[in-house]
């Protein structure tokens, strides 16, 4: 009899935890099939709601509906906060292909099924093994387990739609932005140049034909400058998850507040 007074509440937890895998880094991609992602949704579950909710029941009525609304878009919400400061490595691999020729060569990723960018491809790859790597992943469920201190999920109170919250995710967008401009400037920077050389060129030398020396110049280039600013990406990962640590529990106190 107890187990079913506290399937209802165990129902709403399971609706958070799977909306936040769906959408959350590493977690959400097509490559993890999808019943490694439910067993680990359900057993995630058990153990918050037997661990937090060891005495606390939801009422199976008309609001547990809406309880369940509320908890999907909570779990969406957070997860799309946490990942968007990734997506700007990928968002960087668009500059830095644009101007090195690569944009025509975009490639269908296998993670989530749309066209990325070739060097986007490669250094969303490098973040992802970063993030792998310093246990960035437990950090996002530890924040996981604390949205259910912040926001109690047999409550309809959280913000949503409140000004603070879509401020947050506009500066976020705004951070997204800089974030790949500083990932993509030293590369850009250089193949400006060397279109400026090529120019140069075309101008002095009018018997070279640009278009056969100029682009394998710039995809060289390219290159050697991907290779010399290899360590400041490192550092710029860094960056992004520390601000995606921030940025995270910054949402979840503005959702409780």
């Amino acid at each position: 009899m107890e187990i079913l007074n506290s399937f209802p509440l165990f129902l709403l937890v399971l609706v958070r935890i799977a909306s936040f895998v769906v959408t959350m880094p590493v977690f959400s991609y097509r490559t993890i099939p999808g019943p490694i992602k439910v067993g680990f949704a359900v057993t995630l579950s058990i153990l918050i709601e037997i661990t937090l909710f060891k005495s606390q029941t939801v009422p199976l009525d008309g609001t547990f509906v809406l309880l369940a609304l509320k908890e999907a878009l909570v779990g969406l919400s957070m997860g799309f906060v946490a990942g968007m400061l990734t997506y700007s490595v990928q968002l960087a691999g668009s500059f830095i292909d644009l101007q090195m020729g690569f944009a025509i060569a975009s490639t269908i990723s296998p993670e989530n099924g749309i066209t990325t960018p070739l060097t986007g491809q490669l250094l969303y790859m490098l973040q992802m093994l970063f993030f792998l790597g310093v246990d960035a992943h437990y950090m996002l469920l530890n924040g996981l387990l604390y949205s259910f201190r912040l926001i109690p999920v047999n409550e309809m109170g959280v913000q949503l739609t409140g000004g603070s919250t879509a401020e947050l995710v506009a500066r976020v967008s705004a951070q997204m932005f800089i974030i790949a401009l500083q990932l993509a400037m030293p590369i850009v920077g250089c193949l400006f140049l060397v279109d400026i050389a090529v120019g140069l060129v075309a101008r002095t030398v009018p018997q070279v034909n640009v278009f056969v020396v100029g682009l394998p110049m710039k995809v060289i280039a390219g290159f050697l400058v991907l290779l010399l600013v290899f360590p400041m990406f490192i550092s710029l990962f860094r960056v992004i998850f520390d601000s995606m640590t921030e940025v995270f529990s910054d949402y979840l106190r503005l959702l409780g507040s």
